[in-house]
């Protein structure tokens, strides 16, 4: 473990100054996620509704999450009321439904979910609850299609006999991530965007040549990754370990270490992940953050400190679109390098993790991600984050076969 106080001083440093290789989430299969393709206030196709209560889109009242407009329904009927999309999905296939509401907060009876085919509800996630005034709320369920080749999406309640409203946008259907393993804290229920991640580890070791692609695990802070469309942005610092070079003398592979920084920006990524020239080796130290400047949020701060090797970059860099509508701390396989897969086996310790300051048991809905080796099935993904008593959390993220 390194010294606490060198650690506090590189946080401190960052939060307190001028305030990957990851690609965009899976592409989802709902059409007109955010209700932008809706050209009057009456609910359209590909949207559907269900329940007498009355429903519409809010369109260009600055009531929606993103973009000009967002559905709702307000009604105080006891009845099932719902904004609903019929999808067509591949059978026996795993998925992840996400997607924002906010309420009138006076019910509970709020369900998000997905029914198969026969109209059974296959999964659904109750909302309702207000947890911050005014705030978008993050909903989000995973499922496997079964023999299903279309599921029906719904938003809806049942209201409490008195008058009542949800406000609904950005709903995204896909495949979950095969290429992530640990931690997303989405911005609800704040009602403001994240402003810093941090978060260290230990750079991991692991023998190279035990499969056909190279193997190799990025270590990573960032905001602004959740986001399902081509138009996400992304903002992170980290680091890789990987098998991609080879001995000149024997042939055989060999691991190496890197630092890198990326910036996605509405879905345009200048140039990919770019190359931070200084010395990173198996059992290193680093510490990482990324910090959204509050003079100029289009303005962020990268940090990357080697701990064990005693240097710190620091970065100013630009993501004019980017919302910081979510935090991660997490490992990933590139899988778009050279083929790239999963370690083997792999641990990798993750120490004082904060999201603006905050240790990860103060966040709702946080999301555990957790990655797959395509030719084993070895699954990938983060142990149960425990707190300290200074306000960081912890956890190791490990090959789980």
């Amino acid at each position: 473990m390194w010294p606490l106080a060198l650690m506090l001083v590189v946080v401190a440093a960052v939060l307190t100054g001028p305030v990957g290789r990851a690609s965009a989430a899976p592409l989802g299969t709902i059409s007109d996620p955010g209700f932008e393709e809706q050209y009057t206030s009456a609910v359209s196709r590909p949207w559907s509704t269900e329940g007498p209560g009355f429903k519409g889109i809010d369109q260009d009242l600055g009531l929606g999450k993103t973009g000009y407009n967002n559905a709702f329904i307000r009604t105080s009927s006891r009845k099932w009321n719902a904004i609903t999309q019929r999808v067509s999905v591949k059978s026996n296939t795993n998925y992840v439904l996400d997607g924002w509401v906010r309420t009138s907060g006076n019910y509970t009876t709020g369900y998000f979910g997905a029914r198969n085919q026969a109209g059974k509800t296959l999964v659904q996630e109750n909302y309702g609850k207000v947890r911050t005034p005014g705030a978008y709320q993050y909903v989000h369920v995973a499922f496997n299609s079964g023999a299903n080749t279309s599921v029906t999406v719904f938003i809806g309640y049942v209201a409490p006999g008195a008058d009542s409203w949800v406000q609904i946008d950005d709903v995204y259907l896909g495949s979950p991530y095969g290429n992530w393993a640990g931690y997303v804290v989405p911005s609800s229920p704040r009602n403001t965007a994240h402003s810093a991640v941090t978060g260290a580890w230990v750079e991991p070791s692991f023998p190279c040549g035990d499969s056909v692609d190279p193997d190799h695990i990025s270590m990573w802070v960032g905001l602004d990754g959740l986001d399902h469309s081509p138009t996400e942005s992304l903002v992170q610092i980290g680091t890789d370990a990987n098998c991609n070079k080879r001995d000149p003398n024997t042939g055989a592979e060999i691991l190496t270490h890197g630092a890198w920084w990326e910036v996605i920006d509405a879905g345009n990524d200048s140039g990919g992940a770019q190359p931070i020239n200084r010395p990173v080796a198996a059992g290193d130290t680093m510490s990482a953050s990324v910090v959204r400047r509050s003079s100029d949020p289009t303005s962020y701060v990268l940090t990357l400190s080697n701990l064990t090797r005693h240097w710190t970059q620091t970065l100013p860099v630009r993501a004019p679109h980017a919302r910081s509508e979510s935090a991660e701390i997490v490992a990933e396989e590139p899988g778009d390098i050279h083929g790239a897969i999963w370690p083997k086996h792999v641990s990798v310790p993750f120490s004082y993790v904060t999201v603006d300051g905050d240790p990860l048991d103060r966040y709702y809905d946080v999301v555990v991600e957790r990655g797959r080796r395509k030719d084993t099935g070895t699954v990938y993904g983060p142990s149960s984050a425990t707190t300290d008593d200074g306000g960081y959390s912890h956890f190791t993220l490990a090959s789980r076969p």
